[in-house]
This record gives C-alpha cells, structure tokens and sequence, in this order.
C-alpha cells in the first residue's frame, strides 16, 4: 500500500477542487464566525464533516443534520437531567450518557437519523460547547450554549452542500 497517490497527485481531480473549495471557502467562513456571528467555529466544521460522511447532496444534508441535532438534543437533555434533576455526580452522569448513547446507536432504524455518527458528533460537540461556555444571540446557559451548537452545525452542514457543488462544478472543468 503506497502512503501516498504519487499517480493521481499530479492531475486535476476531484481532490484537489475540494482542496481549492474548502481551502477559499475558510477564510470567509472563519472570519465570519468570529468577528461576525460570534458563535463557536469549531461545531460548523464538524457539521461539515458529517455531511461529506453522510454521503453528500440533499440527502447527505438531512441525514447529517438531523443526526447531530438529535445527538445535541440528547447531550442537552443530558446536561439538564444530570444537572437540574440528579445533582450532578459522575455516576448520574455516566448513566445517562449510556441511556442517550443507547438511543442514538439505534438510529439506524430511523431513515432521517440513520447517519449514526452525526448524533455522537452532535452529542460530543454540545459537550464541547458547554465546556466552553460558548453561547450565541445573548442567550446564557445552556439554552445559548444549545442554540450556538445547533445554530454553528446547521452553518456548517449548509457549507458542506455548498462546498461539494462548488468543488463538484470545478472538478468538470
């Protein structure tokens, strides 16, 4: 197995138009999270990943997103149960991670959520979120802190359908 394609390297291929998409596209679409938007970057990108692995197009799309926003959903309920409900503790915690997690692994049977990764994704980035005290729109809490996953993800999915079309037209040229 060669560690590098030395034979494709050299042409123009779909690889390298999404290398120039996404590459170009950064630079806006960073600046306009921080500077602008201000809300959490890094959600968007993962977003973005999760509709590259979904399969890409419209469907991609609504697989992607619909799985990281139940997978933010249940880290919410997470936080908000272990938290408000519980008392905190990390065996509390522990056992409402495995509760969700249990239910994201069966999304499988459901075809809008049947991008399974997307709900750990989108469970792992609200943790994320949260252990950053990122909020979006004056929100506070964990209501901002949900809204900016939510609200960064969704961004950040749109970007991935836009960055496959774009690199897609440019790959035909």
């Amino acid at each position: 197995m060669d560690v590098v394609r030395w034979d494709r390297v050299g042409e123009w291929n779909r690889t390298w138009a999404l290398a120039a998409v996404f590459g170009a596209a950064s630079v806006p679409w960073t600046y306009a999270f921080v500077a602008g938007l201000q809300i959490p970057l890094w959600p968007s990108f993962i977003a973005s990943a999760t509709f590259y692995a979904a399969g890409e197009g419209l469907d991609g799309l609504a697989r992607g997103y619909a799985s990281n926003a139940a997978g933010i959903a249940y880290a919410a309920l997470t936080l908000a149960v272990v938290e408000g409900l519980l008392g905190g503790g990390v065996l509390a915690l522990s056992v409402v991670v495995g509760a969700f997690m249990f239910l994201a692994s069966l999304h499988e049977f459901v075809p809008l959520l049947s991008f399974t990764p997307g709900a750990f994704f989108g469970y792992a980035t609200l943790f994320s979120v949260h252990a950053a005290g990122a909020t979006a729109f004056g929100l506070t809490g964990l209501l901002g802190e949900t809204v900016a996953a939510a609200v960064s993800m969704l961004i950040g999915a749109v970007i991935g359908l836009v960055t496959a079309e774009a690199s897609s037209t440019l790959d035909e040229r």
